[in-house]
């Protein structure tokens, strides 16, 4: 490669995964995959066997390359799974049916200066892609309503007016759907509504 691009290391279970994914990866002239073993990565690319719940790729991943910012394929993880992922620095996880060459080079190319993320992310946006819970039905109606009207820019005032609710009963609603999907804030919030297409 002429300029230095994007250094990625790929860990897999498998030598046929990683003959894949180092194939998709090197379709992008700004992805410089690590050889095998290799040190000094910018992301990581680790794919789990799917009934592999445990994370050992992963887990050597972290080992050899330390904590950094990471795309996960796997297959549906428990809740316990996704904490360890967000905690590893995974940015994104996606199902293996998911995984394109254009998919795979923008969720790399994303990672390294994505904000870290957390396990209730993780699994949200991978329930979205394999059709688990219907995106909609992560967030109830009057949070979709509350989070619409913040994105256009009204206060929690104004929504309680629009609603027909209390200043206090709009920050529970918001309050509630933060804790129950583990968003940081109301920001946060607005864009995983917007990423579900629900805005």
């Amino acid at each position: 490669m002429n300029a230095p691009g994007l250094r990625v290391a790929v860990y897999t279970a498998d030598p046929l995964t990683r003959a894949g994914l180092v194939g998709m990866l090197t379709q992008a002239a700004a992805l410089d995959v690590v050889p095998s073993g290799g040190r000094g990565a910018d992301v990581l690319v680790a794919a789990e066997d799917p009934l592999d719940h445990e994370l050992p790729v992963l887990r050597l991943a972290v080992s050899e390359q330390g904590s950094l910012p990471g795309v996960l394929i796997a297959g549906p993880l428990p809740p316990s799974g996704h904490r360890s992922a967000a905690t590893a620095g995974v940015r994104s996880l996606l199902p293996h049916r998911a995984v394109r060459p254009e998919r795979l080079i923008a969720e790399v190319t994303a990672a390294r200066s994505a904000v870290e993320t957390s396990a209730g992310l993780l699994a949200a946006g991978y329930d979205g892609l394999v059709g688990g819970p219907a995106r909609s039905s992560r967030f109830h109606d009057r949070e979709i309503r509350v989070l619409r009207l913040i994105a256009e820019g009204k206060d929690t005032a104004e929504i309680g007016e629009v609603m027909g609710y209390s200043q206090r009963t709009i920050k529970n609603i918001l309050h509630h759907a933060q804790r129950r999907l583990a968003l940081r804030n109301r920001a946060q919030a607005v864009a995983e509504a917007i990423r579900s297409g629900l805005i």
